[in-house]
Formats: structure tokens, C-alpha cells, sequence
């Protein structure tokens, strides 16, 4: 991935927005001449030690529902990694945790 970028901007990047955590941050750091200049939405403790910020997202109904009008008009695709039981709860949120989630991960209740 970051070949990819280097490719487009040889010089590196101005700002890093990250969406995934993990593996991810570190290739956004690599590309960053300032590191205060990372932010993420998903890894708060590993963007810290990167020397970057976090940026809590809360979200709202308003908000919500125009997304979940996109949706339902086929505008927008929301990608599910994987589905668990509620009773599997914990291996869901381990494999939050782990970074490696691209998409949503879904609690059936």
C-alpha cells in the first residue's frame, strides 16, 4: 500500500486520516514528514504512540438516519466482515481488537 502512495506523491503526504487501526497506521506514518499530523478514528493507543491524534466519532440519529437512507436506496454499501451470535460476543471484539477488520463486524441479537 504505501508503494502505491509513494508512486502518486513521492514526497510523502500532509495528513493521514485512518479509518482501520493497526498495520494500516504504521504505513500512514511511514508517509507522513510530521507525525502530529496522523489521525485515527479506530486504534486510539497505537496512533498516540505514533506521535498522532485520536479523533472520537460520536454518532447521531440525525446522521444515522440519512446513512441508513443511502442504504436503503442502494447509494451505499456497508461491507460485514462477520456475523457472530451474541453469545460469541468476546471473539467478536477480540477480532475488533486485533486490527485486522475491514467492514463491520455484526452482533446478532
Amino acid at each position: 500500500m504505501a508503494d502505491r502512495v509513494r508512486a502518486v506523491a513521492p514526497h510523502g503526504v500532509d495528513v493521514a486520516l485512518d479509518l482501520f487501526g493497526g498495520e494500516a497506521l504504521d504505513v500512514s506514518a511511514e508517509l507522513l514528514s510530521r507525525p502530529a499530523r496522523l489521525v485515527s478514528t479506530a486504534d486510539p493507543e497505537h496512533v498516540t504512540r505514533l506521535g498522532g491524534s485520536y479523533l472520537f466519532v460520536k454518532p447521531s440519529t440525525p446522521d444515522l438516519t440519512v446513512l441508513a437512507g443511502l442504504v436503503d436506496a442502494g447509494r451505499l454499501a456497508v461491507h460485514v466482515e462477520r456475523t457472530f451470535p451474541l453469545e460469541q460476543a468476546a471473539a467478536a471484539q477480540r477480532l475488533v481488537r486485533a486490527g485486522h477488520v475491514r467492514g463491520k463486524v455484526v452482533l446478532e441479537v
